[in-house]
């Protein structure tokens, strides 16, 4: 039985929405608040007016998607159940990336401001100072971070209550002394005048620039397996966390330009300290200003830290559990229930970013990557309501639907290319990381994500599948609807007898009527075989442009086990244009044989070679064959030298453990494994192979060794794949190869 590993939910709507509110007042407002105000001037009001509102748009996407679908992933899952599946991959991708980029942001605006603090009070830390000391600063941030998230979910929600509390009290006060100073100062509009010195250009520019400051209720979506009540409380949790973000940040604009007074423009002031820019302001009209700003700042990006991490956590564990990233991202603590392989692996690479790269063009790739994937989200909520809208529960629905998600979009996109003006190394940076995910997708995740759904699907009863046996020719009818018989037989199932009519692209496939008759002499010895062997053969005939599609099809559309082909001696022979069984054994969810008759006969015995390297499935095919034909079986290794002979012997022992009988088991040392099993089956009526594990150029250029055997065999040959044996990534097979040379050429260590 497949296990499905949930979350546990025991996080309350305050704790949910402080994680929202968190995630948002950060590193956004205490860092970028004086470069923006540098870039848009006093239009700073007007870029978080209009940022506040392009963030409603895709926040009343998330409020309607989140009820209707509460599950760890957000963004990520949405696109993926409703968008072809590379962009499901790419929104998780670039949602990992961002919020790990986010990350090292807050933990560099930690090290900035905690780096700062111990300056004023002259206390020196390992001797260091300035970037160097910021960036230990903000390791060691990170890494508390990753261990207070590794303690669980209902730990990181407590955290996020007090962090989000005790910053939205200092930026109280800040806000507070801010409107006190304004009222006491008669000529506090002229700090407005000019009001867009940089014109919109410069508002465009700074809305791009601090909209991963409105990015957080995001974040909220990420803990939705983990929220009590999602569908009523994810909608209202994002509700109130910008409904608490939004004024503080407008507030805030104000009070940081209208409450200074200075040589110069208030809003170049601000440009001129950048990130220091809110402290400074600070300096002027806040009792404690310097003090009590650098503690909102610490507890500002520590909160927005915990957050990004915790969201970038949550992400790459979905797609963990997709399938679309390494298995190790999957893994759940089995006392702490948290996600902790995901966890070290987002937190080693928000560490690593925040030491080693220019954060600034980087944030700003991250922003870019936000509002993307916010553009896809939005594309996904129109595609779910159309699609799925009569089967979903919704917990909450927009209004005014599909405007709304349509303006998210226009505005999304016009930021995102807009933002090129402000950083072109952040388009670079954006276009690089979305090329390794396009490498790392067609690479790894498409054919491993449906492997293993594949695998999901055929963890099922015995009797619940079928063998799907494909046949073109009537001389192989008999030896591979025996060979299924006896497969099906040990499963207590069906062998369905397959032939495929194949049609022309130039033809319509209403003409295969017309062949039809064509296959009953090929579905006539089949019945008849299955009769002789006591085996239920069913028959389907299928007209199609592509043989090998078709049969995949088949195989898709019902509970398949294995797919059974005839092959000739050309059928895998190294080449470039691949063969039906080669195409069908490449692609396949099931497992797939392709049998060689060669004096084809009653089976007695059969050889099984097995490499140093390999699983010992084929020992189960094996042994199913052995129960049906009573027959002998012998587990057979060829080794280069007489040292390798207990490494050989220690893999054979490891494969027959499966096996309810015993079996011969023989190791030889020769130079050339196809001239060894070539030799060897002249005593044998079969023989159990696996499928070229080389490069294709090799096999095109010398040939495979299964290419070798079964033109030199005096028997039958099965050449049997799993999907999951398939070169799954071309990472993947450079890892294997590596792995097997290491094993083979190892050689004992002897004692003395």
């Amino acid at each position: 039985m497949n296990k499905e590993i949930e979350l546990s939910r025991e996080m309350s709507l305050l704790s949910a929405t402080m994680i929202g509110v968190g995630a948002m007042i950060g590193a956004g407002i205490f860092v970028l608040t004086g470069i923006a105000a540098g870039t848009a001037g006093p239009g700073l009001l007007l870029v978080f007016f209009l940022n506040g509102i392009v963030t409603l748009f895709t926040a009343l996407t998330y409020a309607e998607l989140g009820s209707a679908i509460p599950e760890a992933g957000g963004g990520y899952l949405w696109v993926k159940y409703s968008l072809p599946s590379i962009n499901g991959f790419l929104s998780g991708w670039m949602s990992w990336f961002a919020h790990a980029v986010a990350g090292s942001l807050y933990a560099l605006g930690f090290g900035a401001y905690f780096g700062l603090l111990l300056e004023s009070y002259q206390i020196s830390l390992l001797g260091l100072s300035g970037d160097e000391l910021s960036k230990f600063l903000a390791v060691c941030i990170a890494l508390i971070f990753i261990i207070i998230n590794f303690m669980g979910a209902s730990e990181t929600g407590k955290i996020a209550n007090i962090v989000g509390f005790t910053k939205i009290a200092i930026l109280g006060i800040f806000i507070i002394s801010g409107l006190y100073a304004v009222y006491n100062s008669p000529e506090w509009f002229s700090n407005f005048n000019p009001f867009l010195p940089n014109g919109f250009g410069g508002v465009f520019m700074a809305m791009g620039l601090t909209f991963i400051a409105f990015e957080g209720y995001e974040v909220i979506a990420q803990t939705a397996e983990e929220v009590k009540n999602p569908k009523k409380n994810i909608p209202r949790a994002i509700f109130l966390s910008l409904l608490i973000v939004i004024p503080i940040y407008l507030l805030v604009a104000f009070v940081s330009i209208g409450a200074l007074d200075t040589d110069v423009p208030a809003w170049q002031f601000l440009g001129m300290h950048k990130e220091l820019g809110l402290l400074e302001a600070a300096r002027q009209f806040m009792p404690f200003g310097t003090f009590l700003l650098l503690v909102g700042g610490l507890v500002s990006t520590m909160s927005a830290l915990n957050a990004t991490t915790f969201s970038s956590t949550r992400v790459s564990f979905a797609m963990g559990r997709d399938f679309n990233l390494p298995g190790i991202f999957k893994k759940v603590h089995p006392s702490r229930r948290t996600p902790y392989s995901a966890l070290f692996i987002s937190g080693a690479l928000i560490i690593f970013m925040a030491v080693s790269l220019p954060i600034e063009d980087v944030a700003s790739a991250a922003d870019i990557m936000f509002l993307l994937l916010f553009l896809q989200v939005n594309i996904a909520v129109i595609m779910i309501r159309k699609k799925f809208g009569k089967e979903l529960e919704y917990g909450y629905m927009m209004p005014f639907f599909p405007v709304i998600p349509i303006l998210g979009i226009i505005s999304q996109l016009f930021l995102a290319i807009y933002m090129f003006n402000y950083s072109p190394k952040a388009w670079y940076a954006t276009i690089i990381w979305i090329g390794i995910g396009f490498l790392i997708y067609f690479g790894y995740s498409l054919g491993k994500e449906k492997i293993e759904k594949g695998k999901i699907a055929r963890s099922i009863a015995p009797g619940d599948y079928h063998v799907i046996v494909s046949l073109s020719k009537l001389e192989s009818v008999e030896p591979l609807i025996t060979i299924g018989a006896a497969m099906a037989k040990s499963n207590e199932s069906e062998v369905v007898a397959l032939h495929v009519i194949g049609i022309p692209y130039q033809t319509f496939l209403e003409t295969g009527n017309q062949f039809i008759q064509d296959s009953q002499p090929i579905f006539e010895k089949a019945i008849s075989t299955g009769k002789k062997l006591g085996a239920g053969v069913g028959k389907k005939i299928v007209a199609s442009h592509n043989i090998p599609e078709a049969i995949l099809d088949v195989a898709r559309s019902g509970k398949s086990e294995i797919i059974l082909l005839g092959g000739t001696e050309r059928s895998l022979r190294g080449k470039i244009k691949q063969s039906i069984p080669q195409i069908v054994m490449e692609s396949s969810d099931c497992d797939v044989g392709i049998l060689f008759p060669k004096n084809f006969k009653n089976i007695k015995k059969i050889l099984v070679p097995l490499g140093l390297g390999e699983h010992a499935y084929r020992v189960k095919i094996a042994e199913k064959l052995m129960a049906f034909f009573n027959a002998e079986i012998t587990i057979f290794t060829v080794v280069e030298d007489k040292d390798s002979v207990p490494l050989a012997e220690k893999k054979q022992e490891e494969a027959v453990k499966v096996l309810n009988k015993a079996v011969d088991r023989e190791v030889e040392v020769a130079n050339s494994v196809e001239d060894a099993i070539v030799k060897r089956s002249k005593d044998y009526d079969l023989i159990i192979i696996g499928p070229s594990t080389e490069w294709i150029l090799h096999d095109v250029l010398f040939g495979s060794l299964p290419d070798k055997i079964i033109k030199g065999a005096n028997c039958s040959v099965l050449i049997v794949k799993q999907p999951e044996q398939r070169a799954e990534s071309w990472i993947e097979m450079i890892y294997e190869k590596s792995r097997k040379h290491v094993m083979v050429t190892k050689k004992p260590v002897k004692l003395t």
